[in-house]
């Protein structure tokens, strides 16, 4: 049994006429067999011209008027509404629509134009030309072959690539290396001057401006004191200001300008002078902020007395000693003991330094360079008293020694923690070799202090 034997054929019962484009269904098709037989017999085909019902539809029932010779108007077909012929309505087929049997026209949302183009068998596609097909293939290439043109005549810089081979760091290789070319030797660069020259010039400068003012007079060292003072703080706010912090250096500079002022006017009364330079300091600060409102007023408030205090506040302990009668012994006796520690200490770090001093604050300072910056600075402090025009005692020069190699190591480890404290190296960069003002006197910050405690013990300043 094949797949259509379950189909009913025409005639029998359970049949059903199907409209099928031209013609009947295929069920309604005679068989390949059948077909040869009666080609075989000359008998006539189902579909000759003489059937009445060869190529047309089969027609259904009548059903609204539409098998009665009625036609439709385009716009009233879709909604199903008979239009008399002997009205003005649209014929089907011209002439010939009262012969052909009424058929239903298909129902379509589309627009009247589109209905009409189907019927027609017209299509949009009609009008689309070659030209068209071209313009719209080649739309998004626009500008392709000028950007091609362009890229012929752009000149490429070649470039070395990073690769890493087994066996072989990894590093840039370059096109020598593939290709073989020996890299032309570089010019080796002119050195400048060591670090040990720069630190040598800049310290005989200094001494020379020392020698100078001492021979000019006690004004022209207090000038010249102040001067070396004020620059330093400057530097302090400069690199706290860098940091981010916003103190108020106008009020700094003059408190410390105050500092030196009431200490040179004090006579002999210099701890008050000074503490007194320190209080207004503080409450012109304090007054500043309440008034004016800045961010982290604690802070930068805080910071402002706090350099002040350090820099100026405890080189202003220099001022009477500058009054003293004998004030180029004393302060040439305070320079060199103190400038020998720093050297001493600074070569025997070099040379012998393995054990670090304070790894935290400064990783530089070793125990051997302490060692030896004390050696010299006592050999310094005994020789002095030697010399007649110092005046000094073995015991003044002991003393001497032994104070300035407490204070200046704790000076200078004082200035090592702020700059760790403010992540920076130098606090300035106006001295070749040495970093700022600040980094040179770093160790008279202490020392002065300590100098004048013990001068004044020992009756050196009257």
């Amino acid at each position: 049994m094949g797949e259509d034997d379950d189909i009913p054929k025409d005639g029998e019962e359970g049949a059903e006429v199907v409209q099928f484009p031209g013609g009947r269904h295929p069920s309604q098709w005679p068989s390949e067999e059948a077909a040869d037989q009666e080609t075989a017999d000359d008998v006539p085909l189902p579909f000759e011209e003489s059937d009445p019902a060869a190529g047309d539809y089969e027609p259904l029932p009548e059903e609204d008027g539409r098998a009665s010779g009625q036609t439709f108007d385009l716009d009233e077909r879709r909604a199903g509404v008979p239009v008399d012929q002997d009205a003005g309505g649209d014929e089907l087929n011209g002439e010939d629509a009262a012969e052909s049997p009424p058929t239903e026209e298909p129902v379509s949302d589309a627009p009247a134009e589109e209905y009409e183009d189907f019927a027609s068998g017209a299509s949009s596609f009609d009008e689309f030309t070659g030209e068209d097909y071209i313009k719209a293939t080649t739309q998004e290439y626009q500008g392709l072959a000028d950007a091609i043109a362009n890229a012929a005549t752009e000149e490429v810089e070649m470039q070395a690539v990073a690769a890493a081979m087994p066996g072989i760091e990894t590093g840039p290789l370059g096109f020598e290396d593939v290709t073989g070319e020996q890299p032309k030797s570089a010019v080796p660069e002119s050195r400048g001057p060591s670090d040990l020259t720069l630190r040598i010039g800049s310290g005989l400068v200094l001494v020379a401006l020392l020698v100078g003012v001492l021979v000019l007079g006690g004004f022209w060292l207090w000038l010249f004191v102040l001067g070396v003072v004020i620059v330093a703080l400057g530097e302090f706010y400069a690199t706290v200001r860098r940091q981010g912090f916003a103190p108020v250096s106008l009020f700094g500079l003059l408190g410390g300008v105050g500092a030196f002022v009431a200490t040179y006017l004090a006579e002999g009364n210099t701890p008050l002078a000074i503490a007194a330079a320190i209080g207004m300091t503080l409450v012109a600060t304090a007054f500043w902020y309440a008034v004016v409102p800045r961010r982290n007023p604690l802070a930068n408030a805080s910071l402002t007395v706090f350099g002040m205090a350090w820099v100026a506040g405890l080189m202003a302990f220099a001022i009477p000693i500058i009054l003293a009668p004998r004030y180029r012994e004393l302060v040439v006796a305070v320079v060199l003991v103190t400038g020998t520690f720093d050297i001493g200490s600074y070569f025997a770090g070099r040379a012998f330094g393995k054990t670090k001093l304070a790894k935290v604050l400064s990783p530089k300072k070793t125990l051997e360079g302490l060692f030896g910056g004390i050696v010299t600075a006592m050999v310094v402090a005994v020789g002095i008293t030697y010399v007649d025009w110092f005046g000094f005692e073995l015991r003044d020069g002991l003393l001497l020694g032994a104070v300035i190699l407490v204070a200046a190591p704790l000076g200078d480890l004082a200035e090592s923690m702020v700059k760790r404290a403010l992540n920076t190296k130098d606090m300035g960069a106006i001295l070749p070799g040495h970093g700022g003002l600040l980094d040179r006197i770093d160790s008279f910050i202490f020392s002065v202090p300590a100098c004048y405690v013990l001068f004044l013990w020992l009756g050196l300043l009257a």
